[in-house]
């Protein structure tokens, strides 16, 4: 197939744009961690089985950690992009509320690899704001289910009662020292539902009925290898 002439130019223009786009972009890698105040959002009246009786469920927070390394692109003294890969341990406590036949408490235990691309623009003292999407992909997902009043605890894999990937929004600001260490605190909003089970049968895992979708607050330290370009040292005084 014959590709017309005025394409041509269009095709090496696009070329030479990307090939200069990357030589002006420097990349430095890096390696994060921290905690996570993780939720489950969940809609109104969310119903659990429990022990095979119906039990209107209410969720707390709950905290556990994240650990991943990223890549820094600096495109200019401002502006840079961040594609990471992070595994993060999310979930939420549950207990019924009222006084109901059975009562428990239920641990979610969700583990994704979360994979944010956030945009980050630099501000004055070397603080920071990023924003972006995330993808997280389900690694397991599981919960444990105590009775009141019995030492015993059922364990519930739920991982099929769930989808396998979650979309979020990413906001956060931070601080890079000149030492290339940093901290920053992030909120990741749920925007897709991630529930697929049910809990309509005495045999079904703890899963509430009605949307879920992720709440998960972090704050964590990152270190950055190599020279310092994010935050270079202020020149010397003349």
């Amino acid at each position: 197939m014959r590709i017309s002439t005025y394409k041509r130019p269009f095709n090496l223009f696009l070329i030479f744009f990307a090939l200069s786009f990357t030589t002006q972009a420097q990349v430095q890698f890096g390696i994060k961690g921290g905690f996570n105040f993780a939720e489950l959002m969940t809609s109104d009246n969310p119903i659990t089985v429990v022990q095979g009786n119906s039990q209107k469920m209410r969720y707390f927070p709950k905290t556990s950690f994240n650990a991943g390394g990223f890549a820094s692109i600096l495109f200019s003294k401002k502006w840079s992009l961040q594609p990471e890969l992070d595994y993060s341990m999310q979930g939420a406590t549950a207990r019924p509320e009222g006084n109901y036949l059975v009562t428990a408490t239920e641990n979610y235990k969700l583990s994704y690899l979360n994979i944010p691309v956030l945009i980050k623009y630099k501000l004055p003292a070397a603080f920071f704001v990023e924003t972006g999407p995330q993808l997280g992909l389900l690694l397991s997902g599981k919960a444990d289910e105590t009775l009141v009043g019995d030492y015993n605890t059922n364990h519930y894999n739920l991982k099929s009662q769930l989808k396998s990937t979650d979309i979020s929004w990413v906001l956060g600001a931070g601080y890079c020292s000149p030492y290339n260490i940093g901290f920053d605190i992030r909120y990741n909003l749920g925007l897709n539902n991630i529930n697929q089970g049910s809990s309509s049968a005495s045999t079904a895992a703890p899963v509430p009925n009605g949307t879920i979708k992720h709440g998960v607050l972090q704050v964590g330290l990152f270190f950055l290898f190599g020279k310092k370009l994010f935050n270079p040292p202020a020149p010397p005084e003349m």
